[in-house]
């Protein structure tokens, strides 16, 4: 994303004029850049609608009493499958179908589209006008070629298809039976009217009714389960499934914005591990004159160390303690901590660097 200084520049370049209120932010620039590009293409039609999607607070986020009372819960809170692919809103209008992302074009300031991309999911649903249905978009196979690379996973696959041209994308998913998925599970809208306001419970009766409505083979609900969902979030993960997401059934939808509501309950990958090294935090960050992330490492089979994680999540009081000022004036780890044994938590191993992703301390081992 742009910052303020170049929004503000492109801004003056094409003679947009902002009144000036308050702090300056990004937002007033970007609406305003959003607005002239759409008016200088499209001078006779309105702005179509630029909704976010409901963004997923974290399980890891969660005391150990709070979750194991979700756990319990046999009424309050239901479980989804997390789907491994790229989130999207589809918006079913009286004329036509658009197919929005969470990314904003550095160009038209506006939400990317892929229906182009997918002709297979715009048909069928003249049924479901004035509907807004939140997804995921799934690839069915993990390998599809390119002709410029191949993928090796269903995420890498979907993200190669709806960034290619809309003709390569249709042959690639009509030559190597690839054709995207759109897995729902909610809905802002049905049939005209907003239902954001109304409890998950009421959504997921209308989800069901619109997927009946809709004549497309490419359609499926994700299911839902309200009972033994500990059960269920394990089989997901033993299968080798991303995970699944936990949500409250009296939650209304907010789009846009991360709720404690919804949490994301990944598979992790929990290793013992030590302390090898360490990097400064970013200059002009919050974290400035301190250690930034802690390297941790493990033996292989040669016995060689070998770096598996960077962990930059620490109370403010744990990174003063580690940082030790050289002579120099050169940030370093203290030699406390050097050798440190700890239980690491996170994804899976990133297949470039051989390193955890997302990693996280979850307790030192000689405390």
């Amino acid at each position: 994303m742009k910052t303020l200084a170049e929004l503000r520049g492109e801004c003056a370049a094409l003679g947009i004029a902002l009144e000036a209120r308050g702090r300056a932010g990004k937002e007033p620039f970007l609406a305003a850049l959003q607005d002239y590009h759409w008016r200088t293409a499209h001078p006779d039609e309105p702005l179509p609608a630029q909704v976010m999607p409901m963004l997923l607070g974290s399980w890891n986020d969660l005391t150990s009493a709070e979750a194991a009372a979700i756990e319990r819960d046999q009424h309050a809170w239901c479980v989804q499958e997390k789907k491994d692919g790229v989130r999207a809103l589809l918006h079913v209008g009286r004329n036509g179908v658009r197919i929005t992302g969470r990314t904003i074009s550095q160009v038209s300031y506006r939400l990317s589209e892929f229906q182009a991309n997918l002709p297979h999911l715009v048909a069928g649903l003249d049924r479901l006008a004035g509907t807004i249905l939140d997804g995921e978009l799934v690839c069915p196979v993990a390998e599809i070629d390119t002709g410029a690379t191949t993928s090796a996973h269903p995420l890498q696959a979907a993200v190669a298809i709806l960034a290619a041209g809309p003709e390569k994308a249709r042959l690639i998913q009509d030559r190597q039976k690839a054709r995207l998925r759109f897995h729902a599970f909610d809905l802002l809208s049905h049939l005209g009217r907003d239902v954001t306001h109304l409890p998950l419970y009421d959504r997921l009766e209308l989800l069901r009714r619109a997927a009946e409505a809709a004549d497309n083979p490419h359609l499926e609900i994700v299911p839902t389960y309200v009972a033994a969902k500990a059960a269920f979030h394990d089989r997901i993960v033993e299968s080798g499934g991303e995970g699944t997401v936990w949500k409250r059934l009296d939650s209304p939808y907010e789009p846009g914005e991360r709720s404690r509501l919804w949490l994301k309950r990944k598979a992790e990958l929990t290793v013992e591990a030590v302390v090898i090294g360490s990097k400064p935090a970013t200059p002009g960050k919050g974290h400035e004159g301190l250690v930034g992330a802690v390297e941790f490492g493990r033996r292989g089979a040669d016995g060689a160390m070998r770096s598996i994680a960077w962990v930059s999540a620490w109370p403010d009081d744990e990174r003063r303690s580690m940082t030790q000022v050289g002579p120099s004036g050169e940030l370093r780890l203290s030699p406390v901590y050097l050798g440190r044994r700890a239980w690491i938590a996170g994804l899976d191993l990133a297949a470039k660097s051989g390193r955890m992703r997302h990693a996280r301390l979850v307790s030192w081992i000689d405390l």
